[in-house]
């Protein structure tokens, strides 16, 4: 008896049985077929018009439809505004503290906040994404991120303004899985990498551009601290750069020196209370015109995704098909091999964020104290071509990601990494024209890692909305661990730390991918693991097959 059969590719040589189809994310479609089709509906032939778009759809080198395109487009602008609120709190931090009243030990509790909520956000979206409309939930998240970053200055409370960070947090961490399951969904097999790497790049354009935005409305803290104390002040990097730790790292300066060279009145204590009293430290500030622009900027991608559901005519929430495809992973439906290589993808990213945030907050202050004596605005500078050098290769990773495989790519960006690593390790001590030359090629071959990290595991690792979370659960450890132990190791054995910490984080983040990318070439079908549950469902299927 003739049996139905999974349309993949042209629909004619498949040897799986009938299955649904879900054709780039658009719905699920039933497409039967007949080897010999009997009287009745019971086939749908296929003509070849049909069977060409289908085979396009399979290799993702169909042309792109102007509705992928605006979808691209609009996690673009998610990403822009997701770079303007996790480097929001740098470049504004002093201009808060004047609204909040709060010290320098309490700001520390801001950043806390943001990660907590983050963390949150990163562990709900699963459940959210996979019980609710993707655009839908992307919209109202991004609706509610943008009021939460709009009140975020309101308020003269420091706890409340910390609350205001924890809900922004929570709507960041369920947008960045969202905008990357997205990007997987839509971009299939072949362009997934291309357009993850287009998202990343939002958030690298949103994380330059936003310090300079909010220079007009900040207050003249550094210009009238320079009077007061005579000498450079340690806050002026946050209005020239705007990363949050140049404030952490620059306001404890006097600890990360040698004990000899420091003046008795340069303990952390007595470098809290030689801030002038307020009326004297801060002028008027206009602050939260730039969270309202960024709201402003939010907004955008909050209707777009309202008006591309409101299109689709979709429900409010999925169905069960749409909602357990490729969903349905948990830790105890996980083989051995599965769990090892998400434990091995876990520790990559959390080395990976927490090594990147690290190396970029510690490296203006390794040279301004280390051995290459840099100047302030030198060590500023070095730190702004960092994050210079990472936008300008995520740009180029959108091309390099369609031509070759995200394993390829992520080898090459942890060879290229290594060699950097192992060069600042000897030789950034030595030379500046090395610090300089070697920090632009880390920067270059760190920005293609995140996307293709998230590319590859979409492409070998079941369960997208889990796997997403599991990589964004990593980066909140690796941000909340990482910089911590190697600042505490530069303050007690000096700044070479730094180096020492990066080349030991490459060689582990090498040994990790490589590990979990033999692991799924060996234990995999076709070089993707699979849960417990699809595997039991695999077998079933061969065995179908065979009896047919």
């Amino acid at each position: 008896m003739a049996s139905f059969w999974k349309s993949e590719g042209l629909g004619l040589h498949t040897k799986k049985p009938y299955q649904t189809y879900d054709w780039r994310g658009k719905g699920t479609e039933y497409i039967p077929f007949l080897k010999e089709p009997r009287d009745g509906n019971d086939a749908i032939l296929i003509n070849k018009e049909e069977k060409l778009k289908l085979s396009l759809a399979e290799s993702g080198d169909e042309p792109l439809s102007t509705e992928v395109i605006i979808e691209v487009v609009i996690c673009i602008l998610a990403f822009v505004g997701r770079g303007l609120c996790l480097n929001s709190v740098g470049p504004t931090l002093i201009d808060l503290r004047q609204i909040a009243h709060f010290t320098v030990p309490q700001a520390a509790w801001i950043f806390v906040s943001q990660s907590t909520g983050f963390l949150i956000g990163s562990l709900l979206a699963k459940r959210v994404l996979q019980e609710f409309n993707n655009k839908l939930s992307l919209s109202l998240c991004l609706l509610s991120q943008a009021v939460f970053t709009t009140c975020i200055p309101a308020f003269s409370s420091a706890i409340i303004m910390c609350l205001m960070f924890v809900g922004q947090g929570v709507a960041l961490g369920v947008v960045g899985i969202g905008v990357c399951a997205t990007c997987i969904r839509i971009g299939g097999k072949k362009r997934n990498g291309m357009f993850l790497q287009a998202a990343y790049l939002g958030v690298s354009i949103g994380s330059v551009c936003g310090p300079f935005i909010a220079r007009p409305f900040l207050s003249n803290l550094a210009k009238q601290e320079i009077n007061h104390q005579g000498e450079q002040p340690r806050l002026v990097n946050t209005h020239l750069y705007g990363n949050k730790a140049n404030f952490e790292l620059t306001s404890t300066t006097p600890q990360l020196l040698p004990e000899n060279s420091l003046h008795a009145n340069h303990s952390i204590d007595n470098t809290s209370s030689a801030v002038p009293p307020e009326t004297e430290l801060f002028t008027k500030t206009h602050v939260h015109f730039y969270y309202v622009i960024i709201g402003l900027v939010l907004c955008v991608p909050a209707s777009s995704f309202l008006a591309l559901y409101y299109q689709s005519g979709s429900s409010v929430r999925n169905t069960k098909i749409d909602s357990s495809h490729s969903e349905s992973l948990s830790l105890q439906d996980c083989t051995a091999p599965l769990l090892t290589a998400i434990i091995l993808i876990f520790i990559q990213c959390l080395l990976y964020f927490g090594i990147q945030d690290t190396y970029s907050n510690l490296l203006t202050t390794f040279a301004i104290l280390g051995p290459p004596n840099f100047t302030k605005t030198q060590g500023v500078y070095l730190s702004s071509l960092f994050w210079a050098s990472m936008c300008f290769g995520r740009l180029n990773g959108i091309w390099i990601a369609k031509l070759i495989s995200p394993f390829k790519l992520l080898l090459i960006d942890m060879i290229v990494g290594g060699i950097a690593a192992a060069t600042l390790l000897f030789f950034s001590s030595r030379s500046s024209g090395v610090l300089w030359t070697f920090t632009v090629l880390l920067g270059l071959s760190f920005a293609t890692i995140n996307g293709a990290t998230v590319s590859w595991a979409a492409k070998h690792l079941p369960g997208n909305n889990y796997i997403l979370a599991i990589i964004m659960v990593g980066r909140c450890c690796g941000l909340l661990v990482l910089p911590t132990t190697v600042t505490t190791l530069f303050r007690t054995t000096g700044p070479i730390t730094l180096m020492y910490a990066l080349f030991f984080v490459v060689c582990t983040m090498t040994a990790a991918l490589t590990l979990a990318h033999s692991i799924s070439l060996k234990f995999g079908v076709d070089g993707k693991l699979h849960s417990k549950s699809e595997m039991r469902k695999l077998k079933k299927e061969t065995e179908d097959g065979t009896s047919i």
